[in-house]
């Protein structure tokens, strides 16, 4: 009885360390091989989440993009901040190139968004119509926020890497480009998202690639090109980044730094002045930790409040600038007025391309408020954001000039077309 019992105890001591150890090693139920996802039936799911990751690096991107521009100050006593608030990142900075689009990173985010999207079309041109019978609709949608991710890789940093998918679906790297070669990616995008989305009937994605691809064209200089595509757009047409309360991750993020709960940033002084409407804010009455007075803005006032994307409106003051650079002034008075009077500005009539041209500025950053498009406005107009350099930043430290995010050093280390 004394042996059976010392031999009871050592099997059961000897099974449950075999379950203990086969307990250590069960894959987590999260971890499932792309493998088992990447197939046909889960096409609009790989899409979505393809469209997921966009949409969250585009509201990092609004955020950081205001800090560097005079939209938003910064509040923070977080160091790894203020180089984006005083205009002097470094490729060595890692928040801006390493962090989750919740922590405010945006080179990792729109690469991750745009990589996404190459793997997506690179599954949806490897399946049939038969195999997915809405593909062609699918490559559309896929396309256009490759087109943006791509937008935003230009309009943001300094240079660029793009790197993409072999036909065996390998990663091929890619060196160092200038601006100027992303954005005619950029068009290329959208070119082939109109192509697919006329093909498939679908006018919301063709709307929006529409406008995105004249943004492109726009940003390579070319108006009368931008202006062909803005022409056909819906002057009561938007696209929105979604967002939601459901998790941090789908977070409105200029709500998530700038609202009645987070003191993370404040207005600057050129915004207040304006007296808009379309650039909405209220005095919070305190002023935070580094002596900041806080201000609200109340243009996304909640977690889950949308931001514009792509629009009628950016269509039409896309037609104002092409009408600026081809001489016709009547043109471009014309939609500025018409966005002129919804700020309370009256209607302006001249036919100096200087003083026209301010005026468009100005409209894009009221119009455009806290959307991501006035850092790269700024480069395009040539205009210095507000305090200039030289200006002693409250938080400490001195603002300078840099108005675009220079390639990261995490970029470089990783890639082997770097020595």
């Amino acid at each position: 009885m004394r042996y059976a019992a010392t031999l009871a105890l050592a099997l059961l001591a000897a099974v449950g360390c075999d379950l203990f150890n086969n307990a250590l090693q069960v894959e987590t139920p999260s971890s499932i091989p792309a493998s088992e996802l990447e197939t046909p039936a889960n096409a609009q799911l790989l899409v979505s989440g393809a469209i997921a990751d966009f949409e969250c690096a585009a509201g990092a991107y609004a955020v950081i993009s205001g800090l560097i521009t005079d939209e938003l100050k910064d509040a923070t006593q977080t160091a790894d901040r203020y180089p984006y608030e005083l205009r002097i990142m470094q490729s060595s900075d890692r928040r801006y190139a390493v962090n989750s689009c919740i922590g405010l990173g945006v080179y990792t985010p729109l690469q991750t968004a745009r990589f996404s999207a190459e793997n997506v079309l690179s599954l949806l041109n490897g399946w049939t119509d038969a195999q997915v019978p809405n593909r062609t609709d699918l490559i559309a949608q896929t396309l256009a926020y490759k087109g943006y991710s791509l937008a935003l890789l230009g309009e943001g940093f300094c240079s660029m890497v793009i790197s993409t998918l072999d036909a065996n679906r390998r990663v091929v790297y890619g060196g160092e480009i200038t601006r100027d070669s992303v954005f005619r990616l950029t068009v290329a995008a959208f070119g082939d998202a109109i192509a697919q989305a006329q093909a498939s009937g679908n006018t919301d994605i063709l709307s929006t690639a529409r406008v995105g691809r004249a943004r492109a064209y726009l940003d390579l200089g070319q108006p009368a090109l931008a202006k062909a595509d803005a022409q056909l757009v819906d002057p009561v047409y938007r696209k929105d980044v979604t967002a939601s309360s459901i998790s941090t991750r789908r977070y409105n993020r200029v709500w998530q730094e700038n609202s009645a709960t987070s003191d993370n940033t404040s207005l600057d002084s050129v915004y207040r002045a304006m007296a808009d409407p379309r650039v909405p804010f209220s005095d919070k009455g305190r002023s935070s930790v580094t002596g900041i007075h806080l201000y609200q803005q109340l243009k996304d006032p909640s977690s889950s409040a949308p931001i514009r994307l792509a629009s009628g409106d950016e269509a039409r003051l896309i037609i104002a600038e092409a009408d600026l650079a081809a001489g016709d002034f009547v043109g471009a008075d014309t939609i500025i007025s018409n966005l002129r009077a919804r700020g309370g500005q009256g209607a302006i009539i001249s036919t100096d391309s200087a003083t026209v041209a301010d005026s468009l500025f100005d409209q894009r950053r009221r119009e455009f408020f806290l959307e991501g498009q006035h850092l790269f406005d700024l480069v395009r107009f040539r205009k210095t954001p507000n305090p200039t350099a030289g200006t002693t930043y409250e938080g400490g430290g001195t603002y300078g000039s840099q108005l675009c995010l220079p390639l990261p050093d995490v970029e470089k280390q990783n890639n082997p077309n770097f020595p």
